[in-house]
């Protein structure tokens, strides 16, 4: 075994790496290097693939606004820290509630269901797997050696075409890279996949529910205006 000074491995090629490595002895994990990064999506050069995804699926939906950079920033603030090195299932399912309880017009009966059974394929799997898929839009979290990225896959129906919505930038227009879901042949295994789909006029109900105390208490003053 053998060492070299840090500064000599500070190129294109390794830097990245070096990055994975001082981020995670500096969390303090008890967790494995590989175990510490492998489940987290990271792989976009402003480290927000999973929004980028998301808003490439709101977009091909027509509604492109509905989910702002502004309310995922909120929402991360709320989250451990670990959230900066990458975004976990976990996370991915925390922001789902908040939309929801936002009343963010969404079918989240078909948002919050993992359709994806299995954790591991490659590109022809999962291209034979989404074949089956009804119309629409699909979030797919796809992983290579360890690094994970979201990109969203468009079915026009069982057995019909497919398209990959990738590499998402604002300024661009359309705001995304359009390929065949074929092109993506980095993909060595994926974690999970949900359908992104509109439901207008959605209401939480959770939202409006009222407390038991609060319940009492209109109770009450029913009981009183009726005496």
């Amino acid at each position: 075994m053998t060492w070299v000074w840090e500064e000599q491995l500070d190129n294109a090629t390794t830097r990245p790496m070096m990055q994975d490595v001082l981020t995670w002895k500096a969390s303090g994990t008890s967790e494995s290097i590989i175990s510490y990064h492998k489940e987290r999506d990271t792989a976009s050069a402003a480290g927000t693939c999973f929004m980028d995804a998301f808003r490439s699926a709101l977009y091909y939906l027509g509604q492109p606004n509905l989910v702002t950079m502004e309310m995922w920033d909120a929402f991360e603030d709320t989250r451990p820290p670990e959230i900066q090195n990458g975004v976990a299932r976990e996370d991915v399912t925390a922001f789902f509630n908040l939309l929801q309880r936002q009343s963010v017009p969404l079918d989240y009966d078909r948002l919050m269901v993992n359709l994806h059974s299995s954790s591991s394929a490659n590109i022809e799997t999962l291209h034979d797997f989404c074949k089956t898929l009804d119309a629409g839009a699909y979030l797919v979290s796809a992983g290579e050696d360890g690094i994970g990225h979201c990109f969203v896959v468009i079915s026009h129906g069982p057995g019909k075409r497919l398209i990959a919505l990738d590499s998402f930038d604002s300024k661009r227009d359309p705001p995304m890279v359009v390929i065949p879901l074929r092109y993506q042949q980095w993909i060595k295994h994926v974690k999970w996949i949900c359908c992104v789909a509109l439901k207008p006029g959605y209401q939480c109900r959770h939202g409006k529910r009222k407390s038991k105390t609060q319940r009492k208490r209109e109770k009450r003053l029913k009981e009183q205006q009726q005496q």
